[in-house]
């Protein structure tokens, strides 16, 4: 986005957290790690940089990876993950660890990743449409999430 665009636009108010560049970086699979990250904020400015995608399970069983996929520089604010399940009790556990542990200030929650991988086991793009079940893993996380104003 070219910096005078940027400059014209509202920033993005996200619960506590004012985004002052109104940008997003999409959690990518293998691509938006720690690392990545600190070399958006180097170069980029002050947008909202979200980690790779989590799978609440795999974060819910303490997965040795999945917690290095989690971790933030010091300097990194705010620390945003992308949660995926479909599960609300998964769901609701992985975004307490988030919450009660102060692994995160923002929890984003994926529900349009189209990989095969991962919308033949019913989530990311192909969630929306159980509707029950989306109203109930995001309920779930808000929840948590409300108990520390972490939106």
């Amino acid at each position: 986005m070219p910096t005078a665009l940027a400059a014209t636009l509202p920033p993005v108010q996200l619960g506590r957290h004012t985004i002052a560049t109104p940008v997003v970086l999409a959690p990518m699979a293998g691509i938006t790690n720690r690392a990545f990250r600190r070399l958006c904020r180097e170069f980029g400015g002050d947008c909202l940089y979200v980690s790779e995608m989590i799978t609440s399970r795999a974060l819910v069983e303490r997965n040795a990876e999945t917690m290095r996929l989690i971790e933030h520089d010091a300097d990194e604010q705010p620390r945003s993950v992308q949660l995926y399940s479909v599960d609300p009790v998964t769901a609701r556990a992985a975004a307490r660890i988030l919450v009660q542990e102060d692994r995160a200030d923002h929890i984003d929650l994926n529900f349009g990743c189209p990989v095969p991988k991962v919308t033949r086991k019913g989530g990311g793009s192909a969630l929306p449409w159980k509707r029950d079940l989306f109203r109930s893993i995001v309920a779930a996380v808000v929840q948590e999430g409300a108990r520390r104003d972490v939106p």
